[in-house]
């Protein structure tokens, strides 16, 4: 019972984590993938060493924070970057002071929602489904 209980949670994290996003962790290239495929961007701009960029990190990986891969392309910026940071400052406004910055838009790059700073996950299912009913809305 136990060897059958092992693998069918193995099987149900395999399923949860084969639609994960992959991360890219070039802006220009996560821009040019959304516009491509059609898909939204979801940009998270923050720090290794910043407790609330992993936590929004551990929600996605683990599925607790849905983007779909069907749906969207991850960008997982360094914030310390110098040529990342300004592309992201340049494309993109976000109003705080706290990492992580996160900015959702549409596949021809047009930011729909953001947000700085800690934040649940209902807060941020909260964004994204602002995000969707925004491009709906074009």
């Amino acid at each position: 019972m136990k060897l059958l209980t092992t693998l069918v949670f193995g099987l149900m994290t395999s399923v949860a984590m084969a639609d994960a996003p992959v991360a890219v962790t070039n802006l220009t290239a996560a821009l040019k993938q959304a516009k491509a495929d059609g898909k939204m961007l979801f940009v998270l701009s923050g720090r290794e060493n910043c407790g609330n960029c992993q936590a929004l990190k551990g929600l996605i990986s683990s599925g607790k924070l849905s983007l779909p891969a069907k749906e969207f392309v991850y960008a997982d910026v360094d914030w310390d970057d110098e040529k990342e940071g300004e592309l992201f400052e340049t494309k993109f406004k976000v109003s705080g002071n706290m990492l992580p910055f996160v900015v959702v838009a549409s596949a021809d790059g047009k930011q729909l929602t953001a947000r700085s700073g800690y934040g649940t996950q209902k807060d941020f299912e909260k964004l994204l489904a602002a995000a969707q009913a925004a491009a709906k809305a074009k």
